[in-house]
């Protein structure tokens, strides 16, 4: 029965309506009448009450139908989903009763037909309610479903955001609201919007009762430092937490079972999005021809797509990886027919070692905005095949950086890391000798007349990128997927983590404020345990730590010891000559740094060596070109700058 109403057409489904309302009408009417009479009324012998015969009293019923439901229909209430009806429904029912029954008193006075006046309300109250029951029952009718088949979920909050979000969840044949939660115990036994308020107290009594599947977080909830606040309060129920798309994004007035989330390790760490500098962000980009290198890497790929909606003149990208370049020249291809915009795009593959193609480059590009971001990045890696780093990290960055030279390019800006600070690894020290250069080549810029040469040299160094092919988050992920052990090298461990597209907009913003030789620091929030974060992600994905005061647990966490070269805290600073810039999250700091000769006398040397090279020569001649390079102290456990 049900299916066969749901699939009437339109038409059918409001001609059934008008039907169902004027048999509700003339009830009413009788209703008012028998009330009025005090007995049943019979409209036979209905004149020993009202005085009227009885062809005036089926004229008085039939003036009710006659004049009300085209109130109702003037009111629209016919072209809404008898499914979906909310409170604006029944308001729009008793605005249109009202006028119908104001209506129709009006005539039946001016036909002099006698009714006696206290029918008029007694039908207004009646024939109102026989209409909120009758679109109530058949909405009850058409939505109910066995709760067993439904997901009864609570609400986080009572704020106007949750309470339209549980008027949507009445309507889904899917998802059953049982309550909201809340942590203010003046609100505990009240009742909003037709549900029960409960505290954070109530809530391993409720999720048993109510067999409650999910807590939804509405998207109001959701920035990082309240959702971190309600994963305290809720730290039993990790494991059922989900979250809520924004509300305006629900246009449908519904919300589907796809649009409800689980809590990610990414919505906690990072903070939260901060409005850029428009200034900054476009000063080195709009209307310039932007030269990316390691363009399909994962910080290199991030600055392409953001640079491109930018509006630069034209974007040049490097990339050694075939795979990686024709993934980013798709995509940059595919944001260009989605907001119909035609800027040019060139792709090379190769890498920034190889002299004769950047000179290539720069040859048939004119090219104003550099960002170096090609680098060999993985500690344990490149400690096993340094001498690669070495000419990705230190040969590539000064082929770039002294063709920009060559060619008055206006502004360069490498992507370093925290590892060049003090570096214990030897991808710190080639990340730190990449910075000497720059330093070095704007010092000869310097020197120069001001009409000879332009360019602008600067260094941008952050700590751990979330979701880059580095970070130890999708490490995390796929060893949870896999079923464990997670491998964390120290407890001790910590690290400073930021989004990837955070960290590549501070970077625009960075270049923009160079003015020649400067080091940017990024400001990356607070530090993160590494293991806090092993347990955080084992209990988001809805698993238990295995250990030893829970053997029967899911997932175990190893101690694997520090890799070669890896420290247990990172910084960002050598020295102590930091400096605030414009921008509250970049700092400059000014650091010793190498004369030019000496820095080329350093790279003659790094030459010297090949494969065949031991790695303690090669570690020998990194400590003498890199101050503060400490190969061989790798538990570098050193105070944090801030």
């Amino acid at each position: 029965m049900k299916d066969y109403l749901i699939n009437l057409s339109r038409m059918q489904k409001r001609m059934l309506l008008i039907l169902i309302d004027a048999i509700s009408i003339s009830l009413a009417l009788w209703l008012a009448l028998s009330i009025r009479q005090d007995s049943l009324f019979s409209f036979s012998d209905g004149y020993v009450l009202t005085g009227a015969n009885e062809y005036q009293l089926y004229l008085i019923l039939m003036l009710a139908v006659l004049i009300k439901i085209p109130a109702l229909v003037a009111f629209r209430l016919y072209r809404s989903i008898t499914r979906y009806i909310s409170i604006e429904t029944y308001v729009k029912i008793t605005k249109a009763s009202s006028i119908g029954t104001l209506l129709w008193a009006s005539i039946v006075y001016s036909m002099q037909l006698p009714v006696p006046r206290s029918v008029f309300i007694i039908f207004f109250v009646v024939s109102t309610l026989f209409l909120f029951l009758t679109r109530y029952t058949a909405r009850a009718f058409l939505t109910q479903q066995t709760i067993n088949n439904m997901r009864s979920v609570l609400i986080y909050g009572t704020s106007q955001e949750s309470i339209e979000i549980s008027s949507m969840l009445k309507n889904n044949n899917n998802i059953h609201p049982v309550g909201f939660i809340t942590t203010d115990i003046d609100l505990k036994r009240t009742m909003i919007s037709d549900l029960p308020v409960y505290t954070i107290n109530d809530l391993n009594r409720i999720t048993s009762k109510k067999n409650v599947e999910e807590i939804l977080i509405t998207f109001s909830d959701q920035t990082k430092n309240k959702l971190k606040e309600i994963l305290s309060n809720l730290n039993s129920y990790h494991k059922i937490i989900r979250k809520l798309p924004n509300i305006k994004e629900l246009a449908s007035g519904t919300i589907k079972i796809s649009q409800i989330e689980k809590i990610n390790i990414e919505d906690l760490l990072g903070r939260d999005a901060v409005k850029p500098n428009e200034y900054l962000l476009t000063a080195c980009i709009e209307n310039k021809s932007v030269f990316i290198t390691g363009a399909g890497g994962s910080i290199g790929s991030e600055l392409c797509r953001q640079i491109i909606r930018l509006k630069p003149r034209k974007i040049i990208m490097l990339e050694q990886s075939e795979y990686f370049l024709y993934e980013i020249d798709r995509e940059l291809s595919e944001i260009q027919n989605n907001h119909n915009t035609s800027i040019e795009i060139s792709s090379y593959m190769g890498s920034v070692s190889d002299e004769n193609l950047v000179k290539t480059i720069f040859e048939k590009e004119s090219i104003d905005t550099i960002y170096h971001a090609a680098a060999n990045k993985h500690v344990p890696l490149v400690e096993h095949n340094p001498i690669s780093a070495i000419k990705n990290n230190i040969f590539g960055t000064h082929t770039v950086a002294h063709q920009a030279y060559k060619n008055n390019v206006e502004n360069f800006v490498l992507i370093s890391s925290d590892k060049a600070v003090r570096p214990t690894n030897i991808m710190g020290a080639t990340k730190r000798f990449a910075e000497i250069i720059l330093q070095s080549l704007q010092d000869v810029v310097n020197d120069l007349p001001a009409n000879k040469c332009k360019t602008k040299y600067c260094m941008v160094r952050f700590g751990n990128v979330l979701d880059t092919s580095g970070s130890v988050v999708p490490l995390f992920k796929k060893q949870i997927e896999s079923g464990g052990p997670l491998t964390v090298t120290d407890p001790r461990v910590i690290r400073y983590f930021m989004t990837i597209s955070e960290a590549t907009e501070l970077v625009i913003q960075a270049g923009s404020l160079s003015k020649g030789g400067d080091v940017f620091l990024l400001d990356m929030g607070e530090p993160l345990n590494i293991l806090d974060l092993a347990h955080e992600m084992i209990k988001l994905s809805g698993k238990e730590i295995k250990d030893k005061s829970n053997p029967a647990g899911d997932i175990e966490i190893k101690f694997t010891g520090l890799r070669s070269g890896e420290k247990l805290y990172e910084e960002l600073l050598i020295g102590d000559d930091v400096a605030k810039t414009s921008h509250d999250y970049i700092m400059s700091a000014n650091e010793e740094k190498l004369p030019y000769d000496e820095m080329t006398a350093c790279i003659g040397k790094l030459k010297s060596l090949d494969n065949k090279s031991s790695i303690n020569q090669i570690k020998d001649v990194l400590y003498e070109s890199v101050s503060g390079y400490n190969p061989y102290n790798s538990e570098n456990v050193i105070k944090l700058n801030k």
